[in-house]
């Protein structure tokens, strides 16, 4: 039965091997790249079950790459192993509090990777939440489809990243420059005006053309959240 693709960034390692035959045998499929600047790209188009990111190779970068899967509604879902052989306890924390999984010392043993990567596979699929209700609205993020009391809606993209993000953790009050992150990532440039602009257009996808809203609440001078 396949599993999915598990992604491996970071340099050749001898251990590779013979993870890429235990990870086959259990149904997984191991994609290696040293592109770690292009690993949500990447991680967009696999969808992979499992991203192991080496901070030995990858750098600052692979930190920072860390929270940008896990801000992400898509590759969010994906588990997240860090590795390092810097295994310093403060290392270790970093690791888990950036968003990570699961933490490896380097050198790592590829029948416990393997094992980690089952286990940590097994826990998000069985707690994996594919549908979020909020009042007459359902996001169903296997489908990329959103219905309002029982109708699709026809939404962008962004709009249903707009929407989840809001949704997700409804009566928290985001700011502009949070959404400008968290829905187009900090490597685009758009301006605040780009997000009003946006939840305009969400909100007359939801029906709504006059104020105040029923599902998205202006903060004055902070930003928006889901009622």
């Amino acid at each position: 039965m396949e599993k999915g693709t598990v992604l491996y960034f970071g340099h050749e390692n001898d251990n590779l091997g013979t993870l890429t035959n235990l990870l086959e045998r259990d149904g997984f499929q191991l994609m290696r790249s040293e592109e770690i600047d292009m690993a949500q790209d990447i991680a967009l188009r696999e969808k992979p079950v499992a991203i192991l990111i080496d901070l030995d190779t990858c750098g600052e970068t692979g930190w920072a790459i860390c929270s940008e899967l896990k801000d992400d509604f898509i590759t969010r879902k994906s588990a997240l192993i860090l590795m390092s052989a810097n295994n310093d306890e403060n290392v270790r924390i970093k690791a888990l509090e950036t968003g990570a999984d699961d933490f490896v010392g380097l050198p790592f043993s590829p029948r416990e990777m393997a094992a980690r990567v089952n286990a940590i596979h097994r826990r998000i699929q069985m707690l994996d939440n594919k549908k979020i209700r909020v009042k007459d609205i359902e996001i169903d993020l296997d489908e990329h489809r959103v219905s309002k009391a029982g109708k699709p809606l026809d939404l962008t993209y962004i709009q249903f990243k707009l929407l989840y993000l809001l949704a997700s953790r409804r009566n928290n009050v985001f700011s502009r420059k949070e959404i400008l992150e968290k829905v187009w990532g900090k490597k685009v440039y758009v301006t605040n005006r780009t997000v009003d602009v946006h939840i305009k257009r969400l909100r007359e996808k939801l029906g709504e053309y006059k104020y105040p809203s029923q599902y998205i609440e202006t903060i004055h001078g902070t930003g928006y959240r889901f009622l």
